[in-house]
């Protein structure tokens, strides 16, 4: 019989522990794979989030910067289409400008009595992300939704 003390000199291991290994393996792997996965899914999510929120305020930024009322929805259209170049597929094809709205003086001239006024415009962006081809999780799809507003200078020139 080996005595413990031969067996750590010697760094041989009894017949009892040889395979633990790999069973520790099979039993630890599913749990490093799913985790692994919740890492990607959490990660895709917050970038995707981060690029509709970056879109919203692009578009209202530059529906802002129109002097006309009527172009602002043809002006926020396009600039979400540029911002989302680099958001995933799926989010990138359902991507769209779901509300914009203004102050009702929005694009008018301002009222010299009421210098506190602002005006403003809003614009919400949605997209749906895809993340049904992460494996193993129970995820089909998120719907992310943001909404910015931008105040209109007071002191530009309107038509």
């Amino acid at each position: 019989m080996v005595t413990s003390a031969r067996r750590a000199r010697t760094g041989h291991l009894g017949r009892r522990d040889r395979g633990t290994a790999s069973l520790e393996l099979v039993i630890v792997a599913p749990f490093m794979l799913l985790l692994l996965m919740m890492i990607l899914a959490f990660g895709r999510y917050a970038q995707t989030e981060n690029l509709i929120d970056q879109a919203a305020r692009d578009a209202a930024r530059a529906s802002t910067a129109q002097n006309v009322r009527a172009d602002v929805p043809k002006i926020s259209d396009q600039v979400l289409q540029e911002s989302m170049v680099d958001a995933p597929d799926s989010c990138r094809s359902t991507s769209k400008v779901a509300r914009i709205s203004m102050t009702q003086t929005a694009f008018s001239l301002p009222d010299p009595n009421d210098p506190i006024a602002i005006d403003s415009v809003s614009v919400e962006v949605t997209c749906t992300l895809d993340l049904s081809d992460l494996a193993g999780l129970p995820l089909k799809s998120v719907t992310i939704t943001r909404t910015f507003t931008s105040p209109l200078d007071r002191y530009r020139g309107y038509q």
